[in-house]
């Protein structure tokens, strides 16, 4: 199944004791549903306050279910903030079977704070656009992207595969997309922060074109209040 979510009171996506958590307010919903007890698998775990425009996410019952009448039961017990958008059967594993990931980062120029775009991060209106363009083309492509992991987790490999990235103006807003195989440990958040600190000329470019998959460690990692799970594409 689908659900879209607003990240904002919710300390991730990964059930924690003591906090409210995406995951475990989807089980319980599922639990009181279905009368057994459900683990929900996402296509990733989002972090603290990071939100959803669509997170995939699988799970097993031994019930027979009726898909629709599923999704109205859910939506009706889950919290406001969370909802699903469609519930379907499938083989596919929700995290394994994924090929692409597309987030969205959110941001305005203003030398204010603007009150209906709270739904974005404020930058400088006067921040180098054309320079934070040159910088994320950089990304593409597949690269060890270790100068943008947070400390924290354990992984394999930190070799990722970006495909695509975007910067585009709409007004006030600045949408900073980017699709890759997989991101790592507050990857998103480190380049974004990279990002701006390019576009206020806080970072020498040259350094950066030099040694950003060398030697290379993110210093500023945004927000995650306006971070957002896009799209998931599976194989």
């Amino acid at each position: 199944m689908n659900i879209t979510y607003d990240g904002a009171n919710f300390s991730g996506w990964q059930k924690q004791e003591n906090a409210s958590t995406i995951q475990g307010a989807l089980e319980q919903a599922l639990k009181i549903i279905l009368k057994e007890d459900i683990n929900c698998v996402a296509s990733g775990r989002t972090d603290a306050k990071v939100s959803a425009y669509l997170q995939p996410v699988h799970f097993n019952t031994t019930k027979m279910i009726d898909t629709k009448k599923l999704k109205h039961s859910l939506n009706g017990i889950l919290p406001q903030d969370i909802k699903v958008l469609d519930v379907v059967e499938t083989n596919l594993h929700a995290r394994f079977s994924t090929k692409k990931k597309t987030y969205l980062y959110k941001m305005y120029m203003s030398n204010i704070d603007l009150p209906l775009l709270k739904d974005a991060l404020k930058i400088s209106p006067n921040i180098d656009i054309k320079l934070m363009k040159k910088f994320i083309k950089m990304l593409n492509g597949t690269h060890d992207f270790s100068g943008f992991k947070a400390s924290g987790s354990e992984v394999e490999t930190n070799v990722r595969t970006i495909y695509k990235v975007k910067l585009v103006k709409n007004g006030l807003y600045l949408m900073f997309y980017i699709t890759g195989n997989g991101f790592l440990y507050k990857m998103v958040r480190n380049i974004v922060g990279t990002m701006i600190n390019v576009g206020e000329k806080k970072i020498d470019f040259n350094y950066l074109k030099q040694h950003l998959f060398d030697d290379y460690k993110s210093t500023f990692t945004a927000k995650p209040d306006f971070l957002y799970l896009l799209n998931v594409e599976y194989r």
